[in-house]
């Protein structure tokens, strides 16, 4: 009996993938012809009135979720693979069959992959329009919903689309960071006013903020910048600190080493980091103090940006080794070897 049953279930299984798969390529074959039609319309300028023709199977067809699916899948991959009139065709046909009304009902699903796919759907088909309901979102509980919306704002507004940093509570991750920074990096530089960011609650925004100002020489914000040296997290003060790696005055360096001491190793090296650009002559005394600390990393990095701030400083740095020979005899080889190289 076992094996009977067994063997009706196989056979049952193997008849219900049958007609799925008949089913499948019929609708695709459908879908495919649809986008077609679509993609190499030929009215040069096609209007909001216009109609793509759609067959009565296919009208039929759309009151299946199943096929809408489907559909949807073909269309954005489509639309992403293509640009200019063919692209605009496709947004007309999404729109003419009311495909965007599925996606908005989706944004208010209780699952997040459904909501987070809807997003990525709005954005992909440049349904601007929505801008408003999706910026709900980029504050969304869920990281992959607000990673979706935060971009969808960036695609839509470009710069002005970051004003979700206004009042994000959620952290934004270094990957997303990343992502909206290079979204933003096909955009002409922009003069948005970022002070608010350099105030937020929010650590994640600060940093996002200080890599604004350093990519696009925000020399204005060096203030808000300084200030950043102070706060709580050291991630947003080694970010800070490497921000004024770009921007920087002739008092920058008096700022870094008035904090040097309370910092922790990786800042402080952080710090030293930056003295190899921003440093001069006024710094030689405090990088030759650096020499005496026990951290062997720390005197490397000091002997570098000594040798590289000050057009004296391979001087000072041979001076102080006839005093103190080990190990700086072998750090003055090393840098010169680097030097040479």
């Amino acid at each position: 009996m076992l094996i009977l049953g067994l063997l009706v279930y196989m056979l049952s299984y193997m008849y219900f993938k049958s007609v799925y798969d008949k089913k499948f390529d019929k609708w695709s074959l459908i879908s495919d012809l649809l986008i077609r039609k679509a993609i190499f319309y030929d009215d040069d300028e096609i209007e909001d009135h216009t109609l793509i023709p759609v067959t009565a199977r296919a009208e039929k067809l759309m009151r299946d979720k199943h096929f809408r699916k489907l559909l949807v899948n073909e269309i954005t991959s489509a639309k992403k693979n293509i640009s200019g009139i063919s692209a605009d065709n496709l947004k007309h046909l999404y729109v003419q069959l009311g495909l965007e009304k599925y996606a908005l009902n989706n944004l208010t699903s209780s699952r997040w992959y459904i909501k987070a796919k809807a997003v990525q759907e709005l954005t992909i088909m440049d349904m601007n329009e929505f801008v408003d309901q999706i910026y709900s979102y980029t504050d969304d509980k869920n990281d992959l919903v607000r990673m979706e919306a935060q971009s969808a704002l960036v695609q839509f507004k470009g710069f002005d689309g970051l004003r979700f940093l206004d009042t994000i509570t959620s952290p934004i991750s270094n990957w997303q960071q990343i992502k909206l920074l290079q979204q933003l990096s096909h955009l002409p530089p922009s003069d948005i006013d970022m002070g608010l960011w350099f105030k937020s609650a929010n650590s994640s925004v600060i940093v996002l903020a200080l890599k604004l100002a350093r990519n696009y020489h925000r020399f204005e914000l060096h203030d808000d910048i300084i200030s950043c040296l102070d706060h709580s997290d050291s991630w947003v003060r080694i970010e800070a600190i490497q921000c004024l790696n770009e921007i920087y005055t002739d008092e920058t360096s008096d700022h870094l080493i008035s904090r040097f001491l309370n910092e922790t190793i990786k800042n402080q090296l952080a710090m030293i980091k930056v003295m190899q650009t921003i440093g001069t002559d006024k710094d030689v005394l405090f990088l030759l103090d650096l020499l005496t600390f026990e951290n062997d990393e720390i005197k490397i990095h000091a002997a570098r940006a000594l040798v590289q701030s000050s057009k004296n400083g391979m001087i000072s740095l041979e001076e102080y080794s006839k005093e103190v020979e080990y190990p700086i005899n072998e750090i003055i080889m090393h840098i010169k070897g680097e030097i040479a190289a």
